[in-house]
C-alpha cells in the first residue's frame, strides 16, 4: 500500500510548481526573445544552406561541393574633430553577407584563379548589404539571391580555370582547399551603449590642443567605436557567432618646414572596450607631446645621406618587423591568372623555401598567438577564437631561436603545408586571406637601452664616423594619409617592395662624443631587405606592443587596403598586435627623401587660433575620491589656455621696443587674470590657500622679465622666452 505524502510536502510542491509557471509565463518570453533574435540569423543561413546543397544545380553542370555563408553585423560610431570643432559625427549600422560557393572538389575547384571577369570577386569576395532587421523571411530572400549569383559565377570561373590549366604544364598537384574539422560555438551577444555627445566633447577637447602650436598647419582627431558580430555557417557543419568590440582614436598633424619639406606625425590609441580607453589627461598628454615633437621637427637639421649603425626602438622596431618580416610569414600560394600583369601583384612570401633554415639571429623566437588577449600586461587587439574560414585559432611557433619552423596558413594549401592553422582572416569588405593575429617576438639575453646605445656609439667609432642614427617612430600611411607617390607604389605593386620601409618620423643623430640625441630629418631608408634581418647585431630586453590595421592578406589586397585606409576607411583592414624588442644594425643605408617640395603658405596662421575660447570650469571630483592638487590644477590651466603660445608669436611680430613693452604689459595683465581664475578653481578644489600665496605664483613672479635696461645680459625677448619655456617647470 502506497504511503500518502505529508501535507507540508504537498504544499511545497504546489508552491514550486506555481513559481515555475510564473517564470515560464513572465520571464520565459524575454529570455527566448533574446535567443530568437540571435537565432534568426543563424537559422535563416542554415535553412537556405541546407536547401541549396540539396537542390542548387543547373542541368549538365556540377553541383556545389562546399557552401558557406558569413554575415557581419557591424555598428560604428565615428567622430572627427579639428582645432576644437566637430567636422563629422555619424552612426552606421549595416549587415554584410558574404557567400562562398565552391564547385568541383577539394582537389580542384573554382578558387585560386583570376581573370578580368573575376578579379573583383577574387580580391573582395562576393558580398552584399542585407536587411538590418531580424526578419527571417527577408534574410532568406537575400541569401537565396546572393547564392544564385555566386553559383553561376563559380561555374564560369571553374570553366575558365580548367581552360587555362590545359595550356599549362602542371609539375605538381596541390589541393585548392583543405579539409578541416567542423566547430560549433555561439558566443554571447554583446550590447554597447555609446553616449555620442560625451565622446564628441572629448574629441573637441583633444583637437583644440593643436591651437597651441602655430607651426602646425593641419590636424585631425578621429575616433571610431565599433561593435561587430560575426555569424558563420558552412556545409561541413561549422556554426559560430563571435562578437568583437574595438575603440580607436588617432590624432595626426602635418606642417611644412621653412625649406618646404612636408612633415607629419601621429599618435594612435586602441582599446577593446570603452572602459579600456585611456583617460582624457593621458590622451591629452600624448597628443601634446606629439605636437611638440612635430613642431621641433620643423627646425631640425637636414641630413642628405647616411651609411652606418642604426638603432630601432619602440614603435619603429615593431613597425620594422611588421613591414619587412610579417608579410613573408603568410603561407599559401598565389592564384593562377591569364593576366600577365597579375604576376607582379601577387608575389608569394619569400620564407616558404626557408623552412628549417636560419632567418633571424639565434636569440630571437616568434610566436603568433590569436588566443591571447594581453602580453606582459599590455593589451592585444588581434585576438579571436575562430578565424573567418571556420577554423579554431591556435598559437603557431613560426621562428625558434632564429630558425624558420612553419608559416601562417589559411585553407589554401601550399606545397609544404596542407592544413590551416587558423589564420584565415577577412575584413568587412574583403575576402579572407592569410594574416597574423598577435605576433609576439621575444629574445634571450637581451640588452638594456643604454647598453644598445653604447654599442651603437662603439660601432660608429670603429667605422670612423661622428654619429649613429636612432629611429624611434616611422610613418604609417594608413593613419597619416598616403600621398600620390605612396598610393601609386601600393596600387602598382600591391605592397611596397621588400627594400622599402616607410620613412622615419622621429629620427635622431647620436653623437659619439657625448651620446647626445639630436632630432634630424630629410632622409629615408634606401635598402632594407628581409635577408638583412639575419644580420641584426644586438637585441633589446624591452618589448613594445604595436596595434594597427593591416591588409586581410594577399599582396594584391595590400594596395586596395592602403588606398581605403588612407581615406579613413580602416574597416577594410584587420586588427593585429605586434610585440617587438629594440634592434641594432651595424650598417644600414639612408638616402635623401624623394618628392617635390612646395613653398610654405605666404602668410602665417591667423592670429587668435591659439586662444582657447572655452571658459575655465571647475573640476569635478574624480571617481577615486581625491580632489585635484593645486599644482595639477595650475598645470591644466596652462594646457587649456594658450596665452603663452599665442603671445610668443605676437611678441616677435610687434615692431619697435616701446610697442613690445606695451604688449608685454598687456600680456602679463591677461596672465594675472588667468592666475586669478586659477586661484578660484584651486580654492574650490582644495578649500585651502589662494593661488597668489602659493609657491607657484611666487615662482612665476620671480621668473617674470625685469624692466627694459635692468641688469643682466639677456635681452627683453630672451627673458620672455624664459617665461614661456619655464611655465611648465615652475608649476611642476
Amino acid at each position: 500500500m502506497k504511503q500518502a505524502l505529508p501535507n507540508r510536502v504537498i504544499e511545497h510542491i504546489q508552491s514550486a510548481a506555481l513559481l515555475l509557471v510564473i517564470i515560464v509565463i513572465f520571464i520565459g518570453p524575454f529570455t527566448m526573445l533574446r535567443g530568437e533574435i540571435d537565432d534568426v540569423i543563424i537559422r535563416a543561413m542554415k535553412d537556405e544552406l541546407d536547401r541549396s546543397m540539396k537542390s542548387l544545380k543547373i542541368e549538365n553542370m556540377e553541383q556545389p561541393y562546399y557552401l558557406e555563408y558569413s554575415l557581419w553585423d557591424y555598428r560604428e560610431w565615428s567622430i572627427e574633430g579639428n582645432f576644437g570643432s566637430i567636422i563629422q559625427s555619424d552612426q552606421d549600422h549595416q549587415r554584410i553577407l558574404k557567400v562562398g560557393v565552391r564547385v568541383g572538389s577539394y582537389q580542384l575547384d573554382n578558387s585560386g584563379f583570376i581573370d578580368q571577369d573575376s578579379i573583383y570577386a577574387s580580391v573582395l569576395g562576393l558580398h552584399d548589404s542585407v536587411v538590418i532587421e531580424d526578419d527571417y523571411h527577408a534574410l532568406r530572400r537575400e541569401i537565396w539571391l546572393a547564392t544564385d549569383k555566386a553559383y553561376k559565377d563559380a561555374l564560369e570561373q571553374l570553366a575558365g580555370k580548367k581552360a587555362y590549366i590545359k595550356n599549362q604544364v602542371q609539375t605538381e598537384e596541390i589541393p585548392d582547399f583543405s579539409k578541416e574539422a567542423s566547430v560549433q560555438k555561439i558566443a554571447p551577444h554583446q550590447a554597447l551603449k555609446v553616449d555620442l555627445p560625451e565622446w564628441e566633447q572629448l574629441v573637441k577637447d583633444l583637437s583644440v590642443i593643436f591651437r597651441r602650436f602655430p607651426a602646425i598647419y593641419e590636424s585631425r582627431v578621429n575616433m571610431r567605436i565599433s561593435l561587430l558580430h560575426k555569424y558563420f555557417v558552412n556545409s561541413e557543419g561549422t556554426v559560430f557567432q563571435q562578437p568583437q568590440t574595438l575603440v580607436f582614436l588617432v590624432a595626426n598633424a602635418s606642417t611644412q618646414a621653412a625649406d618646404g619639406m612636408r612633415l607629419k606625425h601621429y599618435i594612435p590609441f586602441y582599446a577593446t572596450s570603452l572602459e579600456g580607453m585611456p583617460g582624457e589627461r593621458k590622451l591629452a598628454a600624448g597628443i601634446g607631446k606629439m605636437a611638440e615633437e612635430l613642431t621641433a621637427l620643423t627646425s631640425a637639421p637636414v641630413l642628405d645621406e647616411y651609411i652606418g649603425p642604426v638603432l630601432f626602438t619602440g614603435q619603429a622596431a615593431a613597425e620594422l618587423f611588421t613591414q619587412v618580416l610579417a608579410p613573408h610569414l603568410a603561407g599559401g600560394r598565389p592564384p593562377l591568372s591569364n593576366m600577365p600583369q597579375m604576376s607582379t601583384m601577387t608575389d608569394p612570401g619569400k620564407l616558404e623555401q626557408r623552412i628549417n633554415r636560419k632567418v633571424l639571429p639565434r636569440n630571437i623566437t616568434i610566436i603568433d598567438d590569436p588566443t591571447r588577449t594581453e602580453y606582459n600586461g599590455s593589451l592585444l587587439i588581434g585576438s579571436y577564437a575562430i578565424d573567418d574560414q571556420g577554423v579554431i585559432s591556435r598559437p603557431v611557433k613560426l621562428v625558434e631561436k632564429g630558425i624558420q619552423k612553419t608559416l601562417l596558413m589559411s585553407r589554401r594549401p601550399s606545397k609544404k603545408i596542407l592544413q590551416s592553422n587558423g589564420h584565415g582572416r577577412g575584413s568587412l569588405m574583403a575576402a579572407p586571406g592569410t594574416q597574423m593575429g598577435n605576433l609576439l617576438i621575444s629574445t634571450e639575453n637581451g640588452k638594456t637601452y643604454q647598453q644598445l646605445k653604447l654599442e651603437l656609439i662603439q660601432m660608429c667609432e670603429e667605422q670612423g664616423i661622428d654619429f649613429g642614427l636612432l629611429v624611434k617612430t616611422v610613418d604609417d600611411p594608413s593613419l597619416t594619409g598616403a600621398d600620390e607617390e605612396e598610393l601609386a607604389l601600393y596600387m602598382s605593386q600591391g605592397t611596397p617592395s621588400e627594400s622599402q620601409l616607410t620613412p622615419p618620423v622621429m629620427l635622431y643623430r647620436v653623437d659619439t662624443k657625448d651620446g647626445k640625441e639630436e632630432l634630424v630629418r630629410g632622409i629615408t631608408f634606401s635598402e632594407l631587405t628581409l635577408s638583412d634581418l639575419k644580420y641584426i647585431a644586438a637585441v633589446g630586453d624591452d618589448s613594445y606592443v604595436l596595434h594597427r590595421f593591416v591588409s586581410p592578406g594577399g599582396s594584391l589586397m595590400g594596395g586596395i587596403f592602403m588606398y581605403y585606409a588612407s581615406k579613413g576607411q580602416s574597416s577594410m583592414g584587420v586588427p593585429v598586435s605586434i610585440a617587438a624588442p629594440s634592434v641594432l644594425f651595424d650598417e644600414l643605408e639612408f638616402k635623401k627623401s624623394a618628392g617635390t617640395r612646395k613653398k610654405p603658405p605666404i602668410m602665417p596662421r591667423p592670429h587668435g587660433m591659439g586662444i582657447y575660447k572655452n571658459k575655465i570650469t571647475d573640476y569635478k571630483k574624480p571617481k577615486g575620491g581625491r580632489r585635484p592638487q593645486p599644482k595639477k590644477v595650475l598645470r591644466t590651466i596652462f594646457r587649456r589656455t594658450d596665452l603663452c603660445a599665442e603671445a610668443s608669436s605676437n611678441f616677435f611680430a610687434t615692431p619697435g621696443t616701446d610697442e613690445k613693452i606695451v604688449f608685454l604689459a598687456s600680456f602679463f595683465k591677461s596672465l594675472m587674470k588667468v592666475f586669478a581664475e586659477g586661484s578660484r578653481v584651486v580654492h574650490k578644489a582644495q578649500g585651502a590657500k589662494r593661488l597668489q600665496n602659493s609657491r607657484c605664483a611666487q615662482s612665476a613672479m620671480r621668473h617674470a622679465p625685469p624692466p627694459l635696461g635692468a641688469g643682466g645680459k639677456k635681452t627683453l625677448g630672451g627673458h620672455f622666452i624664459d617665461v614661456l619655456g619655464d611655465r611648465d617647470r615652475f608649476c611642476s
